[in-house]
């Protein structure tokens, strides 16, 4: 189930679960944050990423995802 779908169906859910399900999908946007940041990290150790643009690299990672 995409996010634009689950954020449609929050207005059967109770407080409570909309609540809980918000929580989640922000838990979520962290971890896809945190895998793109390895793979980043990644591209760093293997050389294949700019040394010059190593702090754009990291300071943008989170910004690029939508």
């Amino acid at each position: 189930m995409r996010k634009s779908e689950i954020l449609a169906e929050l207005p059967k859910l109770s407080v409570a679960e909309r609540n809980e399900v918000r929580r989640r999908l922000v838990e979520l946007d962290a971890e896809k944050a945190d895998v793109a940041a390895l793979a980043r990290s990644e591209e760093l150790a293997r050389g294949t990423v700019q040394p010059k643009t190593q702090a754009e690299v990291f300071g943008n990672v989170r910004a690029a995802i939508p």
